[in-house]
Parts: structure tokens; sequence; C-alpha cells
């Protein structure tokens, strides 16, 4: 892709951003490896469970994203670039913590149903319903405790859980962590044309 592509698409994450467009931002971070991705395609398959949707807590999102389309987390490869990628993740089904909780966060929104995100350290949640969520472990009603384990799962130590973690979080700070997510691992693979993309988005945010 060249430069003033690059730029243009760039430039589009601020304005997504803003008015709480969630899945197309990701989608869009999606051309950046995939330039001729059918944004539409994919807004439409969120659209299609949505509409399956029946009921108005986080039980009726579970039956369809993580019960009928088996939408959950890449235990067996987590590493894997395209687990960070929404597009990747609907045609896959598995993915981070963070793209599992942005399908749940948009399908749950389309359904109308109150949907929020939770960044605990190392692990990304949901309230659907005001339930909090593991969509990454196929949509698991979990309490305290069990966000407490899964924080030291993610970052070593004790069991712990600090109330300032579960304050919802918007569209802002999931991009950006779905971004430092991407940055990291690109860092990590040696692949710096991907990289300057990826630290061009986190500029603008």
């Amino acid at each position: 892709m060249n430069p003033a592509a690059i730029a243009q698409r760039v430039r589009r994450i601020p304005r997504l951003v803003a008015s709480d467009r969630l899945a197309e931002a990701c989608l869009l971070l999606g051309t950046f490896i995939d330039p001729d991705l059918d944004g539409f395609d994919y807004l439409g398959r969120l659209d299609r469970m949505a509409a399956d949707v029946n009921g108005s807590t986080h039980l009726a999102i579970r039956r369809i994203v993580s019960i009928r389309e088996g939408i959950g987390g890449n235990t067996e490869d987590y590493d894997k670039i395209e687990n960070g990628f929404l597009h990747k993740v609907l045609d896959s089904r598995r993915g981070l913590p963070i793209i599992v909780s942005a399908i749940w966060i948009e399908v749950g929104r389309r359904a109308g149903i109150e949907m929020e995100g939770v960044g605990l350290p190392g692990h990304f949640l949901v309230f659907a319903g005001g339930q909090l969520v593991d969509p990454f472990h196929f949509g698991e009603a979990i309490g305290a405790d069990e966000a407490a384990s899964l924080v030291a799962e993610s970052m070593g130590g004790k069991p712990r859980l600090e109330p300032a973690w579960l304050t919802p979080v918007g569209t802002r700070v999931i991009l950006n962590r779905i971004l430092a997510n991407l940055a990291d691992r690109y860092r990590a693979v040696e692949d710096s044309d991907n990289l300057a993309w990826v630290e061009a988005c986190q500029e603008v945010l």
C-alpha cells in the first residue's frame, strides 16, 4: 500500500472513534493488511447475528455468538497476528479477548442490549445487559473472583481485582488497546512495514 493510501485511511480513524463506530474502525484496520476487504460484508454478518438475538440478556447473545457461531478465544495459537483483526476472527471464529469482545459489543448493541467493554490488565471482558461476561471463554458469566483469577493468569501473581479495572471503557480505549496488541506482535516478528501503519494510527488517537 502506498503512503498516500495509508495516510487517507489513518485520517478516517478519529472520525470513526468519535462516533463510536467500533466495528467500522476495526474493519478499517483490516484494510491495511487486506486492501480489498469488503467491510460491508462483515458489517452485514454482525447485523444478521444481531437480528437472530432473541432476548435482552447476555444469554441471548451467547446463544448466537458463542454457541451457534462458535466464536471464542484462540487458545491454541494466541499470538497469531490474525487474532487481532475483526474480519479474520469473524472468518476463523477464533481471536484475542478484545476482538471477540468487540464482536459481542457490536452484536449486542445492534440487538438493543446495553453493552460495555471492560479492560482488565491482560484480559478483556464485557458487561452484557449488566452481567460481566468473558467472550474469550465462549460467553461465560463471571463474578469478581473469576475476574481476579483471569488477571493472575495473564499477568502472574496472586488473583487480584481493583474496582477501577471494572470501569467501562469506550471505543477510543478499545481501539488503542487493539493497536497496542498489533504493535507488540509486529515488533516481535520484526515487521517494520506493518508496524509503521499501526504506529501512525496510534498517533491520531
